[in-house]
C-alpha cells in the first residue's frame, strides 16, 4: 500500500467488494492508526446494493471506524438526463465523494485497474492523455492500492481472513472493461506475466512526458472573461502536442473538462487559419470566432440574438447589453455628438441588414463594411448598441459618431457610452 501521511483526514470510498474491504483493513491495521472514516453508496442499480452497504456498516463497527450509508438514485438520474447507468453512476458517486469533509477520498483501484483503463482508452483512439491511465493522486483523490495487483489483493484478504461481497455485475463482459477484464489481460499475461506492471510502468512513462509538455503550454496570453476566452492566434502555430494542451487548458479555466476531441481543437486551428468574422460551434455549448487577431471561443448564450428598439432620448436607458447614458456630463470613453442632429424618432438597437453609415470626416457605406474595415470582431459586432432612425446609423456607442451628428461651434454637445454590469464599458 502506498504510504499514508499520519497527520492526514481520509475519507475512504468502500463498496463491500474485496479491493476496498482490503483497503479498510489495511486502514485499521496501520499502527498510529490514521483519521479516517468510510463512506459508501448504494446506486439503487442492484437489488441487493442496500445489503452491501448494511454489510460495510457494520464491519466498520466492529473496526470501531465511522460509517456513512448515502443512497443516490442512479435509474432515475438516468433517465432524466439521457445518460447510461454507467455515466449517471459515476457523476452521482463523485457527487457524494467530491462533497467529503477530509484531506484526501481514498478509492480502492488496483494496478489491474490501471491496466484496463490504459488499454480502454488506447482502444478508443485516445491521444497520450488517455494512455497516462490512474495517477496515485490527483486532486483530493488517492488510490493507496494501486501498486497492488488483484492477485495480491485477493491473497490479502484471504491471510487476514477479510470478508467481502462479490457484485455480479463484474463478470458481464458486455461491458468493456468487464470484457477486458475477463477476456483481454488474461491473454496478454499468458505472453507475458508481468502484464499489469509493465502497462503500469509505460503509462507512467507517457505520465512523464504529457508533465513535460504541459508544463510548456502556457495560457498567460489569454484573455479570460466570466464565460469566455480570447485566444492569440500565434499560440495556434505552436507545435501540436503543445498546441492541444494549451487549447485544453483555455477550456478547463473555462469549467469544460470533457468532451474536448482532437477533432474539435483541429476545427479551431482551421478557424485561426481562416477568413477573419467566421464562427463555428463547439458541442459543449461554446461557439467560437476569428477575431482577426484572436480566437475567441464563449458561452453560446452570451451571444446576442434577439434585437430591440428604444426611444432615443436623454438620461439612462437599460438595454439587454448594458444601460445606455446620455447626459451633458463627459465620460471617459463616451463619444461627444451634438444631440439637436439627432432625427426624431430615433431608436438604439442593434445593427439590420441594410444599415448605412457615414464615416466621421465623410463617406457613407454600409455599417457591416465600415466594421470590417475597422477590423471591429464579429463578436463584438453582433452588440453594438446603435442610434438609428430607418437604415441610417448615427452613433455605434463605443466606436465611432456619424459625420452627420457631429459637433461644430453652434452644438448642443452631448455624451454617449454604454456600461455592462459591473461598470465596465463595452467596448
Amino acid at each position: 500500500m502506498i504510504k499514508i501521511d499520519p497527520t492526514a483526514k481520509y475519507v475512504l470510498a468502500v463498496s463491500g467488494g474485496a479491493d476496498s474491504m482490503v483497503m479498510l483493513h489495511m486502514f485499521a491495521s496501520l499502527s498510529p492508526r490514521p483519521d479516517f472514516s468510510v463512506v459508501t453508496v448504494n446506486h439503487n442499480i442492484r437489488a441487493d446494493a442496500q445489503r452491501d452497504c448494511d454489510f460495510v456498516e457494520n464491519y466498520c463497527k466492529g473496526l470501531n471506524v465511522v460509517c456513512r450509508k448515502v443512497f443516490v438514485d442512479v435509474p432515475l438520474y438516468a433517465e432524466e438526463h439521457k445518460l447510461s447507468a454507467e455515466t449517471a453512476a459515476r457523476i452521482l458517486r463523485y457527487g457524494v465523494l467530491d462533497s467529503q469533509d477530509c484531506d484526501y477520498v481514498c478509492l480502492a483501484h488496483h494496478a489491474g485497474d490501471n491496466a484496463e483503463t490504459v488499454l480502454m482508452h488506447i482502444l478508443r483512439g485516445s491521444g497520450a492523455q488517455g494512455a497516462t491511465g490512474i495517477r496515485p493522486l490527483n486532486g483530493k483523490y488517492l488510490r493507496p492500492l494501486l501498486d497492488m495487483s488483484r492477485e495480491q489483493i485477493e491473497q490479502y484478504a484471504r491471510l487476514n481472513k477479510v470478508p467481502y461481497v462479490k457484485d455480479v455485475t463484474n463478470d458481464e463482459t458486455k461491458y468493456t472493461r468487464n470484457f477486458i477484464r475477463h477476456n483481454v489481460l488474461p491473454l496478454l499475461k499468458r505472453i507475458n506475466p508481468n502484464a499489469e506492471q509493465n502497462i503500469a510502468r509505460f503509462a507512467e512513462n507517457i505520465a512523464e512526458d504529457c508533465g513535460f509538455l504541459e508544463s510548456l503550454a502556457d495560457i498567460s496570453q489569454v484573455e479570460f472573461g466570466a464565460d469566455y476566452a480570447r485566444i492569440p492566434k500565434e499560440l495556434f502555430n505552436l507545435p501540436k502536442p503543445v498546441m492541444y494542451r494549451t487549447v485544453i487548458k483555455v477550456f478547463n479555466r473555462l469549467n469544460v473538462y470533457k468532451d474536448i476531441e482532437k477533432a474539435h481543437i483541429n476545427a479551431l486551428l482551421d478557424l485561426a487559419n481562416g477568413v477573419g468574422g467566421r464562427r463555428i460551434n463547439l458541442p459543449f455549448g461554446f461557439v467560437a470566432t476569428n477575431d482577426y487577431d484572436f480566437v475567441t471561443v464563449e458561452r453560446s448564450q452570451n451571444i446576442p440574438s434577439a434585437d430591440f428598439e428604444i426611444p432615443f432620448a436623454e438620461g439612462k436607458a437599460v438595454t439587454p447589453l448594458g444601460i445606455v447614458e446620455i447626459s451633458k456630463t463627459q465620460k471617459d470613453g463616451a463619444l461627444m455628438f451634438d444631440y439637436d442632429k439627432i432625427p426624431n424618432g430615433a431608436v438604439l438597437r442593434l445593427k439590420r441588414e441594410g444599415d448605412v453609415f457615414t464615416k466621421f470626416g465623410g463617406g457613407s457605406k454600409s455599417l457591416k463594411k465600415y466594421l470590417i474595415d475597422k477590423k471591429i470582431p464579429q463578436r463584438l459586432r453582433r452588440g453594438l448598441v446603435l442610434v438609428a432612425s430607418g437604415n441610417e446609423i448615427y452613433i455605434i456607442c463605443g466606436v465611432e459618431i456619424s459625420n452627420k451628428v457631429k459637433v461644430d461651434g453652434t452644438s448642443n454637445a452631448y455624451y454617449i457610452s454604454v456600461i455592462k454590469e459591473g461598470g465596465n464599458e463595452i467596448l
